[in-house]
């Protein structure tokens, strides 16, 4: 089975390129304000760990084959 027929890789790949966006702008963006968290970084962050996830999920998949 090809890597791209995977449907755990698609998403991975989504998922990293939104992650990625979305932890730049909470790196760059304003800082938070005192006693409250950046939102923008916190959801990057787990974006792209969910991402790291479903690529390794798809990966290791296709070695079972």
């Amino acid at each position: 089975m090809k890597l791209l027929d995977d449907l755990r890789f698609i998403i991975g790949v989504l998922f990293a390129i939104l992650g990625v966006l979305v932890l730049a702008t909470g790196l760059t963006g304003p800082a938070a304000a005192p006693g409250t968290v950046n939102a923008n970084l916190v959801g990057g962050i787990a974006m792209t760990a969910f991402a790291v996830l479903m690529l390794a999920l798809a990966i290791t998949a296709r070695r079972r084959e």
